[in-house]
């Protein structure tokens, strides 16, 4: 049993040593291989390395010569790094000279980002060729326009010369019939210039005479215009004379004096156009002048009643020895029946002497008389409205003191309105009789202006209706009226 034990032991004891001479034969072996195995993968290294080198120069030459070509669009900085890089080669050395020789023909001032290759030089060489190639074409083109048009204008010419030629040898056939009327004419000519200087001289004589006949037919309308003109004045005198500030006619009269002569009636109303304000005066029934006549009292319409009928209140009271009564007649110089008096106003017109113009006051008066300012005349001349002989008056004030040169000024101007208002017929009054005129027509009442005016000039207006007719009332009527009135006083508190 421990024979077996060992035999065992021996046999798996040279099993081993077996095992491990084989092994070691085998690990000699395979380190020789291995050995010259990494001998040729560092040969192979070498050699990969130098075939990689020969690449990456071959690349950089490729890129190098596709730059110059134009392909990458690499600038001459980056192509001058990439030559540094490669190894030296004659071949690429000589391609590089001819190429900086080449790149030298690009023009001093080009710039492009600094890019230079043959393609961007054929482009730049290329773009004289095809301007000078457009310009060739341009200037063949205008040759020909050019030799065109000179065509034209030599056909033109000797078109025109032919014609010419034509035309002059027409003109010498008429010049030479013309001459020949020429001379026709020439002789026609002096025999009716004999003729006519003969009607000439006629002629002559004829007009001597009728220039002494229009002289003295001249002399006659001189004469005549001269007698016209003073029949003209004379008549321009009359007329002013005529529509002096006297009234020759009157314009109604009183039909009814209410108790107390305060409030009248009168036979004119809106069929003759009166309208309340208007004044007039009074005079005497009995009087037939006018122009003589004294004016008694003055009333102003304070109502129109009917188409002849109107009520007015007296303004300027008469004499008790001379009362209004039914049958007075009435005048106004500023109204008219179916139209409006028209005044004018020259300067400023200074009533009440406080030395300020009273031009509004005296409007306000003539229209409240029934009267219109149609024209107005500064004291430099400036005509507001218009100056025509429609108007009635021309109202004036006090000529200013002449001392001064305003004042002077203002004179001569307000002379020449007075020249204008006499040439057209107007009557030209002071403003202080137009004053008299608006309240009473012989100066008896007058109403001043301005600081000096009176209450008393102004009465209250009645209400007393003039249709209204009184009448004769018992004795018994007024007694009993008194005492009734006398009572109501006692008994008041």
């Amino acid at each position: 049993m421990v024979a077996r034990d060992d035999s065992v032991i021996r046999g798996s004891l040279i099993a081993c040593l077996i095992f491990l001479g084989l092994s070691l034969v085998g690990n000699f072996f395979l380190w020789r291989s291995m050995d010259t195995a990494v001998a040729d993968a560092d040969a192979a290294g070498e050699r990969l390395r130098t075939v990689q080198s020969d690449v990456s120069d071959k690349a950089n030459q490729i890129t190098v010569l596709k730059s110059m070509l134009g392909v990458g669009g690499k600038t001459g900085a980056e192509i001058d790094k990439l030559n540094e890089s490669l190894d030296a080669d004659a071949e690429m050395q000589e391609i590089q000279n001819q190429f900086a020789s080449h790149m030298s023909f690009f023009p001093a001032d080009y710039d492009d980002n600094n890019i230079k290759d043959y393609n961007r030089l054929l482009e730049v060489l290329m773009k004289p060729i095809r301007d000078k190639n457009v310009s060739y074409a341009q200037v063949v083109e205008n040759l020909k326009t050019v030799q065109d048009a000179a065509d034209a204008k030599v056909a033109t010419a000797q078109n025109a010369q032919q014609i010419a030629e034509t035309s002059l040898d027409q003109k010498n056939k008429e010049v030479a019939k013309l001459d020949t009327d020429y001379q026709t004419f020439r002789a026609e000519m002096n025999q009716t210039n004999e003729e006519n200087r003969d009607k000439l001289t006629k002629t002559a004589q004829d007009f001597d005479a009728f220039r002494q006949t229009a002289r003295t037919e001249a002399n006659q309308l001189v004469s005549k215009t001269k007698q016209m003109q003073s029949t003209i004045d004379t008549q321009k005198l009359q007329l002013n004379q005529l529509r002096a500030d006297k009234f020759e006619t009157t314009q109604g009269e009183i039909r009814y004096v209410v108790a107390g002569g305060n409030v009248v009636t009168i036979n004119l109303g809106s069929a003759d156009e009166l309208r309340p304000g208007v004044t007039f005066g009074v005079i005497d029934g009995d009087e037939t002048r006018l122009q003589d006549a004294k004016v008694k009292a003055t009333i102003q319409v304070s109502q129109v009643q009917g188409p002849h009928l109107a009520q007015g209140r007296v303004v300027a009271r008469p004499d008790i020895s001379s009362p209004i009564i039914p049958g007075d007649k009435i005048f106004s110089p500023f109204w008219a029946p179916g139209r409006v008096v028209k005044i004018a106003i020259a300067g400023n017109i200074d009533i009440d002497g406080d030395g300020r113009s009273d031009n509004a006051a005296i409007k306000g008066q003539i229209l409240a008389a029934g009267a219109e300012v149609t024209a107005e005349i500064s004291s430099t001349g400036a005509v507001t409205g218009q100056l025509d002989p429609t108007i009635r008056f021309l109202v004036v004030g006090q000529d200013p003191d002449a001392t001064n040169d305003q004042n002077a000024q203002a004179i001569a101007t307000l002379g020449n309105v007075k020249a204008r208002a006499a040439e057209l017929g107007l009557t030209v009054i002071p403003a202080w009789k137009l004053e008299a005129y608006l309240k009473t027509i012989d100066d008896t009442v007058t109403t001043p202006l301005g600081s000096a005016v009176r209450g008393e000039d102004f009465p209250p207006e009645t209400t007393i209706d003039s249709r209204r007719l009184p009448n004769a009332r018992a004795q018994i009527y007024d007694t009993q009226r008194e005492g009734m009135q006398k009572g109501n006083r006692v008994l008041e508190p």
